[in-house]
């Protein structure tokens, strides 16, 4: 099936098609391939554009191109970084052709005769070279030259990287949407309720996207959904303290590649929130130079003397910003804080000043939380660690900000121009047989989900005792509720994403009012993925996999009965299982 589909995806859209046709016909969806599924999940779109790109340098000569294009936050350059890192290509960025220091995700901003230039180098067998683009200094600030022979294949990553301008010149073209990007949405109508039409909401926050990116999403030959919202899977591990605990480390940071950043770091708080301190359903903004970065609530997990913070920040336009102020949410706490960090190996050290806080914290981050911990050994940082975020730091000091939002906006509000339905653009033209197996087309499936309301990231865990005599008198606090008690279980299944992170939220829930040991099973039909989960959860929380494999039975193996509950020596498991809690009780 994916091979069938891998080749629709150039047998008509490609360069050569666009080439063949009237430079009239570039905007028309007649290049749009008629047999694709409307979209796939962003794991199988990455797959389906890998294997086409294989296919296709098999097939021509030449560079193979590919635009990967979408909204902001729905995973496109993840995308694009993630197919470069497997076959080796160079991915060109279109925010380095910018113009200027005005809207990264204005239309006008982009240099775009710079950008068809190189391509036109790139595609005729010539070296390039591409423009960089300082966001601190806000101008270009120099050029990286590109060498076709050893290019190969060459991604544009970008919002507008599937314009009209630029079509003629892809030999693949990609559309992600979702990720962060659906989710601010589903957010903001979920704070702000319905008396606000989804198309308006979109014009408020994201004001070019149904204008200038949704229609030039439709001409992808490969659409993918992405259901991303923040992930563990590649989470960074944080050690933070004062400044002042350790010694010597300020020679750090006068070697010539250390970097200076400042930011402005601002919390909007929903309208409809109540004057309690409810900081994850606040909205965090980062700017830095012209650069805004937004992520949303404070989705970090902390263990031991670990902060460990989910990669769920994307990057938005002003006019982001403002729309939300628009809208009603309210900067309830601002500060700055100047960074000077250098690297050491995959290590990142940072000495971080808050001016709102006049202290100075160090930092060293990382992706593997063993590394962490030994570098942080070695370096001679011993503590005292500090577990909480910045924004706590503040509102414990100065107390929590009264709320001060302006009101709701009312549907009376709301004039009828903008209120009124706006047509999208066409999907794509797919045979009859294949329209009665797709979902409903009404709903544009570069749209947020239709849902009025927004279901909750993550819904909460509580406890169940399982001594039915108790009933729910018995206080948590106590040896028999502890003896006795168990997670009431989930009513729904969830993503990989939010499984990862509920299991976690789950062993911290439990450490926290368990005195025992807390084991957890994990179990599943053979590829599931269970033993991938298993080994990210131990490498967030710090523990050991027990893995049931090691203990099959030598003569259940032979006969290849791997399945056989039976082949299991349960026994042996038992018996080391209690030496093992023993050992635990007695220390």
């Amino acid at each position: 099936m994916d091979d069938e589909v891998v080749q629709r995806v150039f047998q008509e859209g490609g360069r050569d098609y666009f080439q063949q046709q009237p430079s009239t016909s570039t905007s028309s969806s007649s290049s749009i391939l008629q047999s694709l599924p409307l979209h796939v999940s962003f794991d199988h779109g990455y797959y389906l554009l890998v294997k086409s790109i294989q296919e296709l340098r098999e097939k021509k000569e030449g560079l193979v191109t590919v635009g990967i294009g979408g909204p902001s936050g729905s995973g496109k350059t993840s995308l694009a970084e993630k197919v470069a890192s497997v076959i080796g290509c160079t991915v060109i960025p279109m925010e380095n052709y910018r113009g200027g220091a005005d809207e990264g995700t204005d239309l006008d901003s982009i240099d775009f005769d710079a950008l068809i230039r190189n391509l036109e180098d790139l595609t005729e067998g010539k070296d390039t070279k591409i423009p960089v683009f300082d966001f601190h200094q806000k101008k270009r600030v120099g050029s990286k030259a590109i060498k076709s022979a050893m290019s190969g294949v060459v991604i544009v990553d970008g919002t507008y990287a599937l314009h009209a301008k630029l079509r003629s010149l892809l030999d693949i073209r990609v559309a992600v949407v979702g990720g962060v990007h659906f989710s601010l949405l589903s957010k903001v109508r979920y704070d702000i309720g319905d008396s606000c039409s989804l198309d308006y909401l979109i014009d408020s926050i994201f004001p070019l996207f149904r204008k200038h990116i949704e229609p030039d999403l439709h001409h992808a030959q490969i659409r993918i959904n992405n259901s991303f919202v923040s992930s563990f899977r590649e989470a960074i591990y944080k050690l933070k303290c004062r400044s002042e605990s350790p010694d010597g480390q300020s020679t750090f940071f006068l070697k010539d590649e250390a970097q200076t950043d400042n930011f402005i770091e601002m919390y909007l708080r929903p309208p409809s929130a109540n004057e309690e301190a409810r900081i994850n359903d606040w909205i965090k903004v980062r700017q830095s130079g012209i650069r805004y970065y937004l992520s949303l609530g404070d989705q970090r997990i902390v263990d031991k003397n670990f902060i460990i913070r989910p990669k769920a920040e994307f990057e938005v336009g002003r006019m982001t910003l403002g729309g939300l102020l628009a809208l009603g949410y309210n900067v309830v706490v601002s500060y700055k804080r100047a960074s000077t960090s250098v690297n050491i190996g995959s290590l990142s050290l940072s000495l971080e000043t808050i001016d709102t806080l006049g202290e100075t914290f160090l930092v060293l981050r990382g992706t593997d939380r063993k590394t962490v911990g030994a570098e942080a050994l070695r370096m001679g940082i011993t503590g005292q660690w500090l577990t909480k975020s910045y924004l706590e730091m503040i509102l414990e000091r100065k107390g929590v900000p009264r709320l001060n939002t302006p009101p709701l906006v009312s549907a009376t509000s709301v004039s009828h121009n903008q209120e009124k339905d706006i047509a999208a653009p066409k999907p794509i033209r797919t045979t009859p047989n294949l329209v009665s197996q797709l979902e409903d087309l009404a709903q544009p499936w570069t749209r947020s989900p239709t849902k009025s309301k927004m279901e909750p990231v993550l819904p909460t865990w509580h406890f169940a005792s399982s001594d039915r005599s108790h009933g729910g008198s018995v206080a948590t606090g106590s040896s028999a509720f502890r003896d006795t008690m168990k997670l009431a279980p989930m009513p729904d299944s969830y993503d990989l994403d939010r499984g990862l992170l509920l299991a976690v939220q789950g062993i911290q829930f439990l450490l926290e009012n368990k005195s025992v040991p807390v084991i957890v099973g994990i179990g599943g039909p053979s590829g599931s993925g269970k033993t991938s989960l298993a080994h990210k959860m131990a490498n967030i929380v710090g523990c050991e996999v027990v893995s049931l494999e090691s203990y099959f039975r030598p003569e259940q193996v032979k006969d290849f009965k791997y399945d056989d509950f039976n082949s299991l020596d349960l026994p042996l498991l038992s018996k080391e299982w209690k030496h093992c809690f023993q050992n635990h009780w007695k220390q």
